[in-house]
């Protein structure tokens, strides 16, 4: 951070705000729990919580100025791999990258007319980045965020802005769109949206692990117990059936819209590894009957098993007024995951617990479906389970949530047996 200081050292007026996002950790109760590694995913920050199961997360927030004109006719913004800049006259443009260490990671020189120009930027890993950009005999200072090697940011702060001026709108403007996770052996991954680099005094309550199960590829899937049954918390990714023969992968529209026979696919058949780790396959519902989707001691909940979980919810508070009520479900506040899902267009940002808690853990993610025409929609909106329940011929039960109407309840629904959906896994009695 001494150096992240040092690089700002000469530019008048310039706001660099650290802040710190702090708390502790603990179980669902009250039991404080050391040892957990507490990191901010987009920024690269890592904390371990100590023995008292607190964590100091040291952020470097910066006000943004959301890419409107600043002084001299200059605006910049961060895109993608691209940075956009918009000048008054021809002047010499020099963009200087660093990381939050302060190294030096690259420069670009060149002279410009005025207008709006592209400059690419360097190509990096995921994390935090500072650009020292100059216009002439101007300097301002860029963070961008880079995930997946694209990025994103605004120009933070000018010479033209008093410090006095940046310092009291940065305390009130400190934003930043992070996720903050957590891991500790023995307990479900922890992650939330972050949206204040400014916080103390945060709770993070980690759910207990019921352990962990692998599928024929490999993969691995953390498990969770509620009332009496252990449930994957992930969705199934798994390509091979358990006896070690490859599903079938079908990408094409018009080949998945005719298929009776098992078949699996990604969301709009391309998404990268962390995004399949993330949301998983979609499998059509030939392949669920196969009854080889999960491995020795597991199988895929029937609707009746589906209904057992969520009773239990219902009838033990997990409701999302708190009550105890038979006759209502609106319980999918504490199924949804509190990452991934897109937010009501009139409520702003949300953070953490307001409006999805998790508090089952069953960590429910929008992964989208395949209609059976082929195509995909909702990734982002909606998450859909198969059963292995029948329903008729042509559809069998499924389950879902989504974005607007899932924040009550647990959809129940027959589907066509063409459409591609998720999977969870319950283990064996």
């Amino acid at each position: 951070m001494v150096l992240i200081k040092a690089l700002l050292t000469g530019l008048a007026g310039v706001s660099l705000c650290m802040a710190n996002i702090s708390g502790i950790v603990t179980d669902t109760g009250s039991t404080l729990i050391p040892g957990a590694v507490v990191q901010l995913e987009k920024g690269g920050q890592t904390a371990t919580t100590g023995v008292d199961g607190s964590f100091t997360l040291a952020t470097t927030a910066i006000l943004p100025v959301n890419g409107k004109l600043l002084p001299n006719g200059l605006s910049a913004r961060i895109s993608g791999t691209m940075l956009n800049v918009t000048i008054a006259e021809r002047t010499a443009v020099e963009v200087a990258t660093f990381d939050l260490t302060g190294k030096a990671l690259a420069t670009v020189r060149k002279s410009m007319d005025a207008g709006t120009h592209s400059i690419a930027l360097p190509q990096r890993g995921a994390g935090v980045y500072l650009y020292k950009v100059k216009l002439g005999n101007r300097e301002f200072v860029l963070k961008g965020n880079s995930v997946g090697g694209a990025s994103y940011g605004n120009a933070v702060s000018t010479q033209g802005l008093s410090s006095n001026h940046l310092a009291k709108q940065a305390k009130t403007t400190a934003a930043i769109n992070d996720v903050i996770a957590a891991t500790k052996t023995g307990y479900l991954n922890y992650r939330c949206v972050q949206y204040n680099s400014d916080t103390t005094g945060m709770q993070i309550k980690m759910i207990a692990s019921a352990g962990t199960v692998t599928d024929a590829d490999g993969n691995v899937y953390q498990t969770v117990l509620i009332g009496n049954q252990v449930w994957t918390a992930e969705d199934l990714r798994t390509t091979k059936y358990n006896d070690g023969t490859a599903i079938t992968k079908v990408t094409d529209s018009t080949a998945w819209a005719n298929l009776t026979t098992p078949a699996y696919c990604y969301y709009n058949s391309t998404m990268n590894s962390d995004s399949i780790s993330k949301f998983g396959s979609l499998y059509n519902w030939y392949a669920v009957n196969t009854g080889k989707l999960a491995p020795v001691g597991w199988h895929v909940p029937t609707d009746s098993e589906w209904e057992v979980m969520q009773c239990y919810l219902v009838m033990n508070g997990y409701n999302y007024d708190g009550t105890t009520d038979t006759t209502n479900n609106k319980i999918a506040k504490s199924l949804a995951a509190k990452t991934d899902w897109s937010t009501y267009s009139n409520t702003g940002t949300i953070g953490c617990d307001l409006t999805k808690n998790n508090s089952s853990g069953f960590s429910a993610l929008p992964g989208g479906f395949r209609y059976d025409d082929g195509s995909f929609y909702y990734q982002g909106y909606d998450g859909d389970w198969w059963s292995a329940t029948e329903f008729d011929a042509t559809d069998a039960w499924g389950r879902g949530l989504d974005y607007d109407h899932g924040y009550d309840n647990l959809g129940r629904g027959s589907v066509s047996k063409r459409v591609g959906s998720s999977v969870r896994l319950l283990r064996d009695n």
